[in-house]
């Protein structure tokens, strides 16, 4: 009886050890799981802070363009007008907007977000409808920059090789007097030729329909650009650490 006595206490203090051991694992478990858990919401703090540094700037550099975009359309306009003029009508304040060519060229801020998509640090994210956002947006930004880019080609791989063809150079290089033998020896510039060719006046309508399209695209995803950072704002400001 004694026996059994003893060997039932040292087994209710066994049972009492491993409780103990049990439950001072399962507080460490807990307690590694909350350090863990915070580390990963201080590296989603940091990532998101990197996101809204980048497309705070590229809405910056958007609001440029599409402040730019009327002024490069009003100038577009005003070659056009110049179309069918001869010699006499084609003074040098208009040689000189003759020969001007532009186009938009934004500055897209996209690093932070290359590296989200292209690693698991899209797991971070805890906001489901900043996940959305951020999966969503290179479509729209692949758009803006295809149609600028398109706008950009327009203007070197047509317009230039135009004017090329009418302006010349010497023109430039002889103003002010300068070697006036060679310039007695070159061959002008030929501003009626142009502002009378069909391709030129083709171009000019082009570069404006292109414009068009690109505003459009600036403005969609300015609008884009500025519904993430609202909700990169409630994230950054829902009090997690």
């Amino acid at each position: 009886m004694l026996t059994e006595n003893r060997f039932t206490k040292y087994l209710m203090y066994a049972l009492g050890e491993i409780i103990l051991v049990v439950v001072g694992i399962l507080i460490a478990l807990q307690i590694n799981n909350w350090n863990e858990q915070r580390k990963e919401q201080i590296r989603e703090k940091k990532l998101l802070y990197s996101l809204k540094e980048d497309f705070q700037a590229t809405k910056s550099n958007l609001l440029k363009s599409l402040d730019y975009y009327p002024e490069l359309m009003e100038r577009l306009e005003k070659q056009l007008s110049y179309l069918g003029y001869n010699n006499a009508q084609i003074t040098e304040t208009i040689k000189t907007q003759l020969t001007g060519t532009f186009f938009p060229n934004t500055k897209i801020f996209d690093g932070s977000l290359n590296v989200v998509l292209s690693s698991e640090n899209l797991q971070l994210i805890s906001n489901d409808s900043l996940k959305k956002y951020l999966t969503a947006y290179p479509s729209y930004l692949s758009s803006f920059k295809e149609q600028e880019t398109d706008a950009k080609k327009l203007v070197l791989n047509e317009h230039r090789p135009i004017l090329e063809h009418y302006f010349s150079l010497t023109d430039w290089y002889t103003r002010d007097g300068r070697d006036p033998d060679l310039a007695s020896r070159t061959v002008p510039s030929d501003f009626v030729g142009l502002v009378n060719d069909r391709a030129f006046q083709n171009v000019l309508v082009k570069e404006i329909y292109h414009i068009n399209y690109t505003f459009d695209e600036a403005e969609t995803l300015l609008n884009r650009t500025n519904q993430f950072l609202e909700e990169i704002d409630k994230e950054l400001n829902s009090g997690n650490p």
